[in-house]
């Protein structure tokens, strides 16, 4: 008996995780630039030629790979997708987060092994990876003005460079304390007096 197009999509969803999957973990230990889809169909047991079947190439691979695990963290960001991000919205957001970082710690620890690995995250791949979050950027900065932030675009900056340093505290050390960290963050963007971000007249 034939399968539906919903059976198919089903399936297509489930050979792309594990591509994926297979894919995170090749580069991870062999290194991106080493890493051959050959390895990658091998870890997968599958075929070589069924992954250009999803895949284009090794760079588009990587490419989604990454997507993949960013959509994933940022899942629950200004959740009615209006594009203005309120005070529940970026509580469920930063919890959301801290819990994802917590449930897929072995994760995450080859996710950083690849993207730190040399010339992969290079120019042209972070403007790639820029355009595609320019919304999400956009609220956080916004959100940050109307909270009084004397700085909004160096504020998101900072989130950013704060949320990596701490997934890869987290992933060096698991006592790591995510709970006070995540608290904190939550006090200086949620509950925060606006004007304390402001100099002085």
């Amino acid at each position: 008996m034939p399968r539906n197009d919903k059976q198919n999509e089903g399936i297509r969803k489930q050979r792309i995780a594990q591509i994926m999957e297979a894919a995170l973990d090749v580069f991870a230990h062999k290194g991106y630039h080493t890493a051959t889809i050959a390895d990658i169909a091998k870890k997968a047991n599958i075929a070589k030629g069924l992954i250009y079947n999803y895949f284009e190439s090794k760079e588009d691979l990587l490419y989604k790979l990454v997507m993949h695990g960013m959509n994933d963290l940022i899942e629950k960001f200004d959740a009615n997708h209006d594009g203005v991000l309120t005070d529940e919205e970026m509580e469920l957001f930063i919890n959301d987060m801290f819990q994802k970082i917590v449930e897929k710690r072995n994760y995450w620890k080859l996710y950083f092994s690849v993207m730190l690995q040399p010339d992969v995250f290079d120019f042209n791949f972070y403007n790639k990876f820029e355009e595609q979050y320019q919304a999400m950027v956009k609220a956080l900065i916004d959100y940050f003005k109307r909270k009084g932030f004397e700085n909004p675009e160096m504020e998101y900056l900072l989130l950013h460079t704060m949320s990596d340093g701490i997934v890869i505290n987290f992933i060096m050390n698991e006592n790591f304390p995510l709970e006070g960290i995540k608290n904190e963050i939550i006090k200086r963007y949620i509950h925060n007096n606006s004007q304390k971000n402001k100099k002085p007249c």
